[in-house]
């Protein structure tokens, strides 16, 4: 509800003092007894019944917000929910498409509120993106609120890629005290994503220095079905500080998150620099053959000669499978060399 005009309240506080001023001017009245419930005005039970009035039928989504926000005027602060109750009577698609509407006027609406109601869709690709793409939006308007809320999830929807990825462009901006507290509530799952998330935004949201004390007390364990933080921050510290990543790759003592290094920041600087990409990729303890070979192959795409002319060398002996790499010569024209 709107604050007061400061007018109303100068009038409504003379109105006050006025009738105290009154009543100590004056002989004391016999006081009216308080009305019961039965004697109080139709009009007054008329009021509060309207307020919150049933919803109308659904006939387009931009109808019913339009509702909604008559009925937040109102002061009815349960419109948005009433409409997505199974009385309301929309179907699943109606529900789906006001939510969306819900979503992108959000901060006219209480962020909770939205976010019980997409917590309430059935569960489906659509639904799910859209509940990721709201907390997006929400944690970059109001960090802490939007992770006080994140934290009460249930386990399988708190500990998944779209929440904490989504998230991470406004957590990636809290102390790293609160970020810490709440990665204390994650499982090894979680905290590898979540890590993924803050790594990934950091150079466009956050402090790299506030990121890095997060991870230096994450505790991150590689995870299959995750990409790892480390191939993130080699990616990023590629382009937003290379000191600090030569720091990184100097004091780094575990061999599989060394190698994640150098193959992010292959990806980063092969762009401009594909033949340096390659040279990282040389420095991994256990480098990946196919990742080499893509490698190569986007380079043949942009730089053929440069590239045909590596493909002939020493490095591409070392690197690469030798059928791979015969047979990028053979489709070239070319020979390899024994």
């Amino acid at each position: 509800m709107p604050p007061l005009p400061r007018t109303f309240l100068t009038t409504l506080l003379c109105g006050v003092l006025g009738a105290v001023a009154g009543k100590w001017s004056r002989p004391a009245a016999e006081t009216p007894p308080t009305p019961t419930a039965a004697a109080q005005s139709p009009a007054a039970i008329s009021k509060a019944v309207s307020i919150t009035s049933k919803p109308p039928p659904f006939t387009s989504a931009v109808a019913s917000m339009e509702w909604i926000r008559a009925q937040m005027e109102k002061g009815d602060t349960t419109a948005a929910e009433r409409l997505f109750r199974k009385e309301a009577g929309l179907t699943d698609e109606q529900r789906l498409a006001l939510a969306k509407v819900l979503v992108g006027d959000f901060r006219r609406v209480e962020p909770r509120v939205v976010a019980r109601i997409l917590l309430g869709l059935p569960r489906g690709q659509e639904a799910d993106h859209l509940f990721w793409s709201f907390l997006s939006n929400w944690s970059n308007y109001e960090a802490d609120d939007a992770l006080r809320f994140i934290e009460m999830l249930p386990s399988d929807r708190l500990n998944t890629v779209g929440v904490l990825h989504n998230s991470a462009c406004g957590i990636v901006r809290l102390p790293a005290e609160r970020v810490l507290a709440f990665a204390s509530l994650l499982n090894d799952d979680g905290r590898s994503y979540l890590a993924e998330g803050l790594v990934g935004l950091s150079d466009q949201m956050g402090s790299w220095r506030n990121t890095k004390a997060i991870l230096d007390q994450l505790n991150v364990k590689p995870q299959k079905d995750s990409i790892s933080p480390e191939w993130f921050l080699g990616r990023q510290l590629a382009e937003i500080d290379p000191q600090a990543l030569e720091s990184q790759i100097a004091t780094e003592t575990d061999p599989m998150k060394l190698d994640k290094l150098f193959e992010g920041y292959a990806s980063q600087i092969r762009r401009f620099d594909p033949e340096r990409g390659l040279a990282a990729l040389a420095q991994m303890q256990h480098p990946e053959p196919p990742e080499v070979t893509r490698h190569v192959e986007n380079w043949l795409t942009s730089h053929r000669a440069a590239a045909l002319t590596w493909l002939q060398g020493d490095a591409a002996r070392r690197l690469m499978p030798p059928e791979d790499r015969a047979k990028l010569l053979r489709v070239y024209q070319k020979e390899a060399a024994p």
